[in-house]
């Protein structure tokens, strides 16, 4: 297997896959590594065993091609299928006196948590990452422990495979050692800085920025829900919605379930932090317990029955399983026809690393010591972007970036 490589890129999302394509290009020999034991990082398509889950996004989900020209450009070089966001029809706020609102058609984009002129990438935005990686170029499970960059001619990464599903190693085990001429760290600042040794250490100003900037859905998850049948659709309804008591905050359409847009009509949501506490208490005790409280959840807010939404079979079946956690790949709940699904990137340790290192300090999204290079470490992911950071257009512009600081670093040690 091969552990010597001119270039190693820590991270396997957007930024890195990218990194890895445009460094290929140049005749680089590249190796991605990444903790996780997929593909994608923050873009992550609802996925399980044995269940269709009609392809929501968990992760970043929506590209506004209007004013963001270079994802646009990813999607139209691989040839990937787009719909935009479905704004027709009636839409719902519920408010905490316990009113629902029908919000007239034509108004749905004032209440979308991503606005207008959005489009998603059928079959899930993760299926971006896949198309830019070639599998052999890329090493899952592996967690990146320590780079010693003392030599500056062979940088040393040493790296644990992952033992199972939760992320969990064994520390007896050999590390493997990977060389290089240079590192593109890909993955979330703060993530790297709290759990990485780096020899030497890296300056402290950059060190404390890292730590101080905060990962983009770090205190946010998302459920979604497939149906059999696209009711609200059927009910003249956008699918948009606000609520302002339950643990979603916002739902949409995640899937339409036709015109090759998902396998299953399919709706999602926002939950954050409150809502993660509150969905806690509900599976703390079972899991299966989600399912339940969701449907009951989109009645009120939406203001349809079960016989409407198409449960009225899940309920005679009353066989729910579950599946998965809500902190990996997502908490799968099924009854009958109907899932419910839940990943909760706050209780993600590969999103939102914690420690108990404090600075007194706020690092901004694309601030400069989150972009400065450290000798032979570069540095990419959507929270350096110079530009639409947080976005998927922000990973592109800072793996842009990286690879040329990493193409003209490589020129000048030969």
């Amino acid at each position: 297997m091969m552990n010597t490589v001119d270039v190693c890129v820590i991270g396997a999302g957007l930024s890195g896959a990218c990194i890895a394509r445009n460094l290929a290009s140049h005749n680089k020999s590249v190796l991605v590594l990444d903790a996780r034991n997929r593909v994608g990082g923050r873009l992550l398509t609802a996925a399980a065993a044995n269940v269709d889950l009609g392809g929501a996004d968990f992760g970043g989900a929506w590209i506004w091609p209007r004013s963001e020209p270079n994802m646009a450009n990813l999607l139209q070089n691989l040839n990937l299928q787009t719909v935009p966001m479905h704004m027709d029809g009636i839409s719902m706020a519920y408010i905490a006196n316990g009113t629902r609102h029908v919000i007239p058609d034509g108004q749905a984009e004032m209440y979308a948590a991503c606005g207008g002129g959005a489009i998603r990438v059928c079959g899930g935005a993760s299926r971006v990452v896949s198309e830019l990686l070639e599998p052999h170029s890329v090493r899952l499970g592996m967690r990146v422990t320590e780079i010693d960059y003392n030599d500056k001619k062979e940088v040393k990464i040493k790296c644990i495979q992952m033992t199972d599903k939760n992320n969990n190693t064994n520390e007896k085990d050999n590390p493997t050692i990977i060389k290089c001429q240079a590192v593109v760290l890909a993955a979330p600042p703060k993530v790297l800085a709290r759990t990485i040794t780096f020899l030497p250490n890296l300056p402290k100003q950059k060190t404390d920025s890292m730590i101080a900037t905060p990962t983009w859905m770090q205190e946010y998850g998302k459920v979604a829900v497939s149906f059999p049948t696209n009711w609200w659709r059927q009910q003249r309804m956008s699918g948009i919605s606000i609520d302002h008591v339950g643990a979603v905050a916002t739902w949409w359409e995640a899937c339409s379930g036709s015109e090759g847009d998902g396998n299953l009509p399919t709706l999602a949501g926002f939950v954050t932090e409150q809502g993660a506490a509150m969905l806690r208490k509900v599976i703390f005790d079972d899991s299966s317990y989600l399912f339940e409280f969701i449907i009951e959840s989109l009645k009120r807010v939406y203001g349809v029955d079960a016989n409407t939404m198409g449960t009225l079979e899940s309920v005679a079946s009353n066989e729910i399983k579950a599946q998965g956690s809500s902190e990996r790949d997502g908490l799968i709940v099924t009854n009958g026809v109907i899932t419910v699904s839940y990943k909760s990137w706050l209780e993600d340790e590969l999103t939102n690393a914690k420690d108990d290192t404090v600075v007194d300090f706020t690092c901004d999204y694309g601030d400069r010591d989150l972009q400065s290079s450290v000798e032979p470490l570069f540095f990419a992911g959507t929270e350096t972007a110079a530009g639409a950071h947080g976005h998927m257009e922000g990973a592109v512009i800072a793996a842009d970036r990286a690879a040329a600081e990493v193409v003209e670093y490589l020129s000048n040690c030969t």
